[in-house]
């Protein structure tokens, strides 16, 4: 019996064409990296090769001081864009450190890029332009600093992680109308740096130097998060803390810091606290004041250096906080974090 075509044949044909029309209707294109998108970031960044290390700082013995001081290229970078009129976020990519193409339609936009991958700094607020911040969080520790001075007011900072280098560009950006199959590349060159400035830190003159089991750091005064776009800070300073290498031999402490820089207002002055615990637990305290080496425009090594003798007690003779240097004191109070 002869069979009809349109009985077996046409169903066989017909559904591989539904399958697929059902196949191309859930694909998605993604232009991410696309040479078609028309848009290609080129991107670099500036390490701080040519930072020298001062001849107190062991970078050879301590090689991850040498990424504090020249900065380390990060893997991956975000690059947001927003409405040059109402400056809110219209489009976001994440590229690869080396750049690439972006999709991006036409108009005018202004561009904020940073650097993934950090380990304490954090970046929010990036839905407008303006709100965009770099921040480390609270350790739940306080400085409470006051002079003896009537004048002089009694001043609490909250004391923030150190931050590690956020390298950031920001720009405007003009995406042109092109031609419907016009093949034209818009290249846009930016260059990262970081917003973290990096400080090294020698205390030459300490005596009974063999004596210490651990130093800490505070250092007031300090700026503790940072906007994006213009780099303004917030109205309140704040302290970072660090630890420091304790070098026995040679009497001293020395270490590298990362900090978002001196508060601006001149009322805000950087007092250095080093805190060294001995070996039967007895923990001392020396306040100095650094304001000068901070605020000092040929300081552009960054070399915070304090010559002044710090003389640990031997152990047994002695304990608590030993404030020992000026008529300014401070005191360390830890907090509870909410």
């Amino acid at each position: 019996m002869k069979k009809c075509l349109s009985d077996f044949c046409l169903p066989r044909m017909i559904l591989p064409v539904w399958a697929l029309l059902s196949l191309l209707s859930g694909c998605r294109r993604i232009p991410l990296h696309d040479p078609a998108a028309g848009v290609y970031l080129q991107l670099d960044f500036r390490l701080a090769a040519d930072v020298p290390a001062h001849p107190g700082i062991g970078l050879e013995t301590h090689p991850e001081y040498r990424d504090k001081l020249i900065g380390k290229k990060p893997e991956t970078v975000r690059v947001c864009f927003y409405d040059a009129g109402s400056h809110e976020l219209v489009a976001e990519d994440f590229l690869p450190s080396g750049g690439g193409f972006i999709d991006l339609p036409a108009g005018v936009y202004d561009m904020i890029l940073y650097s993934l991958g950090t380990e304490s700094t954090r970046v929010a607020g990036t839905e407008t332009r303006g709100g965009a911040y770099a921040y480390t969080s609270r350790t739940g520790t306080r400085v409470k600093a006051g002079g003896t001075k009537a004048a002089e007011a009694v001043c609490e900072y909250p004391v923030i992680h150190e931050p590690d280098h956020l390298f950031v560009a920001r720009r405007q950006v003009v995406v042109p109308v092109h031609a419907a199959g016009e093949d034209r590349t818009v290249v846009i060159e930016t260059e990262a740096e970081s917003v973290v400035q990096t400080y090294s830190l020698e205390v030459l003159n300490v005596v009974g130097a063999g004596r210490i089991r651990e130093a800490e750091v505070f250092v007031t005064g300090q700026i503790p998060s940072c906007y994006l776009w213009d780099l303004h800070c917030p109205y309140a300073p704040a302290a970072i803390c660090f630890p420091s290498v304790i070098d026995g031999e040679k009497g001293r402490l020395f270490t590298v810091f990362n900090t978002f820089g001196k508060y601006p207002q001149t009322a805000a002055n950087v007092y250095l606290n080093v805190l060294v615990t001995s070996g039967n637990g007895s923990r001392y305290q020396w306040v100095f004041d650094v304001t000068d080496q901070f605020d000092n425009p040929d300081n552009t090594a960054h070399e915070i250096i304090i010559d002044e003798a710090m003389v640990v007690p031997e152990d047994g003779g002695g304990g608590g906080f030993t404030p020992a240097v000026g008529d300014w004191e401070a005191e360390i109070i830890e907090v509870p974090l909410t």
